[in-house]
């Protein structure tokens, strides 16, 4: 038997609660779970949603299985994140206005837009073939002449000479051409042809009683018309031009929008500036004698050069404007020939009153020339392939000699023995460098294809 009585009733305390717990059911058998009703059509069921709190009756005292129950119920989670959005890769190009677009503001681009076209879009005007006759109208500088007939002295006032020439406005011919190389009409080939028609300048001098001299070498004097000593006589003078130029470019283009465009330009210029100048002299001397005498002063000029420039156009509505600017560097090669006759009664020499020994006949020289070209065009499309305009046309050329250069204006000829010459070895005459230029009024006409 136990001396100790503490540890008696310790363990009968502990077995009779053994007994009542393995005697007694449990709290969830006596009372049931209450199940969830089952979803309507359109309720929506969390994943999360638990059971509400168990009840326990009045007056019970709450078995381990409730305490366990409330352990088991999971704790409140936290609401649920939205799933983000993905975010757009940014643009490599001009980027937006940071923050809201604001339509109180005015948004200014970071930098200007370029004027592009479409990839593979040909670039206007419309057509890979072109071709344009035109009609000009137009006008060339004057020429200067010496002083050739003097009244009163062999040192009087010049009454034809020291002066310009000018030619009148004459009529012209112009035609431009040209093929694109590619569908974009980026890379091509164009040409172009000018003539401006033979222009000439006519003088007549012929006045009974007037006394003319024509001055000659070492301040002597041939009488042309002298009522003192008994010569009547006559001079005229005349002068013709013609000029024509062409060209053949590489084009390309450098710069194209929806309105217009520019393309630069190299290649070839040619240009041809030709003149005559005819001197006519008839006199009647006092025992009969008739004195006739005429020279030929002829000056052709040809250029070959490279060339480079800039063409380009705009358009607006059915309406266009257009421009061309070419300079180009080469050379001037002259040839200038002077000829003449002279006749006293019927002996006839091969020598003109200018054209002496030593001055007649041909030479050849060459220099450095420039020749810049404009052109203005404002015309109207017509239709599809075809367009009309107006035009003007300016082309200059340095280095050249003009024809009244050839003539050596004091000839070496004496007044007592006119068909009287000095042999020469050699043809020494001097021809001094001018300037020439060319201005019309075009009228054309285009046809694109």
């Amino acid at each position: 038997m136990d001396s100790h009585p503490s540890k008696l009733g310790t363990r009968y305390a502990l077995l009779g609660t053994l007994v009542a717990l393995l005697g007694a059911p449990p709290a969830a058998a006596r009372q049931p779970s209450p199940q969830p009703s089952p979803p309507g059509p359109y309720q929506s069921i969390s994943v999360f949603e638990t059971p509400g709190p168990q009840v326990v009756p009045t007056g019970r005292p709450a078995g381990p299985n409730t305490a366990a129950a409330e352990c088991d119920r999971p704790a409140e989670l936290p609401p649920l994140l939205s799933v983000p959005r993905p975010t757009p890769p940014q643009a490599s190009g001009p980027r937006d206005p940071a923050g809201e677009y604001d339509h109180g503001y005015f948004y200014l681009p970071e930098q200007a837009p370029e004027m592009m076209r479409a990839a593979n879009q040909p670039c206007g005007p419309t057509g890979r073939f072109w071709l344009s006759p035109t009609l000009e109208l137009g006008g060339s500088k004057a020429a200067s002449v010496p002083a050739l007939v003097r009244a009163g002295s062999p040192n009087g006032p010049a009454v034809y000479g020291n002066e310009h020439l000018t030619t009148p406005f004459r009529a012209g011919l112009g035609l431009n051409g040209g093929v694109w190389l590619d569908a974009e009409q980026v890379h091509g080939i164009d040409g172009s042809f000018y003539y401006l028609g033979q222009g000439g300048n006519n003088t007549l001098l012929f006045s009974p009683g007037a006394t003319y001299f024509l001055p000659t070498a070492n301040g002597g004097a041939f009488p042309l018309s002298d009522p003192a000593a008994g010569y009547a006589g006559s001079y005229q003078a005349g002068l013709i031009t013609h000029f024509s130029s062409a060209d053949v470019d590489y084009r390309q283009n450098v710069l194209c929008g929806p309105g217009g465009r520019v393309d630069a330009l190299v290649g070839y210029r040619y240009g041809n500036l030709g003149e005559t100048f005819e001197v006519y002299g008839k006199r009647l001397g006092p025992g009969g004698e008739i004195v006739r005498f005429r020279d030929d002063a002829k000056a052709t000029n040809q250029f070959h050069g490279g060339q480079i420039g800039l063409a380009g156009e705009y358009r607006f509505d059915r309406w266009y404007v257009g421009a061309t600017g070419k300079v180009a560097f080469g050379t001037v090669f002259t040839n200038t020939a002077l000829s003449g006759m002279f006749r006293v009664n019927g002996t006839v020499i091969p020598y003109g009153f200018y054209a002496r020994p030593g001055t007649a006949g041909e030479t050849d020289s060459s220099r450095f020339g420039v020749m810049p070209t404009v052109g203005l065009t404002f015309g109207r499309q017509l239709g599809e392939h075809a367009r009309v305009y107006v035009g003007y046309n300016l082309l200059y050329l340095t280095g050249v000699t003009r024809g009244p250069d050839v003539l050596t204006p004091l000839p070496n000829v004496l007044a007592a023995n006119p068909q009287a010459v000095s042999p020469a070895a050699s043809v020494q005459r001097n021809t001094p460098a001018s300037d020439f230029w060319v201005q019309s009024l075009s009228l054309g006409l285009e046809w694109r294809y």
